[in-house]
């Protein structure tokens, strides 16, 4: 442990030293600034990146605008980037990745990519001299096999929900290879993805006499309703926690608490940004980007809401329990 901390210490050091003649970075977001995936990302960045750089933000805000639009708003963000000359750009998240990457890779500016949920082959930018970064992979099979002995420790059955966004897109392929419907022991599973709110709410309302014992509420950022006007995500999950007829799980942190789901073995966007921020620091302190193997950040954690584990009459085993962060 003295030996890790002593390494990060040298990058942070060295990263320090380099960027004390005014080093510039811009950050390239693919969501909108108050998304809290989005602030917990951030908050690790800005406390692993080198405090005397010049950070430099733009919001791609692709979670709430309309797909038809996401390749205008990464144009926009290609022009920031030339019109500020950055030392270093982070691309934070699938759509910047998948949209900027390719116009910068092999190019004179290291970058650095941060929660990418496919492979880096699949959007052009693995092999690349100036590029490497942190993948996103959420141990979505571990979590239901763990939580849903909670609720059922016979057969279960579990429906998964997700949005029909690029980034839901790209987690289910990770994790289950496009199957929608599989067995992972006892345990039945079925994912269902869907554009309107609507029919995300039908499917939940319909859980239990559908026989599923639980619910995991994946990403749901990107519904819209009939008129296709963009619903709040906090508007979403609240409703989901008011209207569940069977106990709902997270696989991200940010879906968990009271008022929203249970929790679960969930992802933090902090996580994320701490170890890219580790990255980047890495490469302002001299080391090449290709030689920089991309790299899985923190691999998730137990975290619960006590509120919601009393409603649904749920006991963690003391296994979990002690493995566990409790929240309201």
């Amino acid at each position: 442990m003295r030996e890790l901390f002593l390494a990060l210490l040298a990058i942070l050091v060295a990263a320090s030293d380099a960027t004390s003649n005014s080093m510039n970075i811009s950050i390239v977001h693919s969501y909108h600034k108050e998304y809290a995936w989005e602030k917990s990302l951030t908050s690790g960045l800005l406390d692993t990146l080198p405090q005397t750089a010049t950070l430099d933000h733009f919001y791609l805000d692709t979670k709430r605008i309309e797909k038809s639009r996401h390749a205008a708003q990464a144009e926009k963000a290609l022009k920031h980037l030339n019109s500020t000359s950055p030392d270093l750009i982070i691309l934070c998240d699938d759509n910047a990745a998948k949209y900027l990457g390719p116009a910068l890779k092999n190019g004179p500016i290291p970058v650095v990519y941060v929660g990418l949920n496919r492979n880096p082959r699949d959007y052009g930018l693995f092999p690349a001299d100036n590029m490497t970064g942190i993948l996103e992979r959420p141990l979505l099979k571990r979590s239901l096999h763990s939580m849903c002995r909670l609720v059922n420790t016979e057969d279960t059955k579990v429906l998964i929900l997700f949005d029909s966004d690029s980034t839901s897109d790209a987690v289910l392929h990770e994790a289950f290879k496009g199957e929608t419907q599989f067995n992972l022991g006892k345990v039945r599973v079925e994912i269902k993805q869907f554009e309107l709110l609507e029919e995300w709410q039908n499917a939940l309302l319909e859980s239990k006499s559908d026989g599923f014992d639980t619910v995991y509420i994946g990403l749901y950022h990107t519904l819209r309703n009939r008129s296709n006007e963009h619903v709040p995500d906090e508007d979403v999950i609240a409703w989901a926690n008011a209207h569940a007829p069977v106990p709902i799980f997270a696989f991200w942190d940010f879906a968990v608490g009271k008022g929203k789901t249970i929790g679960g073995h969930v992802l933090s966007g902090r996580d994320q940004g701490l170890a890219g921020g580790l990255i980047a620091s890495e490469v302002l302190a001299g080391a090449p980007p290709d030689q920089i193997p991309p790299r899985t950040a923190k691999e998730g954690s137990y975290q619960f809401s006590i509120h919601e584990l009393n409603r649904f009459g749920i006991k963690l085993p003391p296994t979990i329990r002690e493995q566990s962060t409790l929240v309201p």
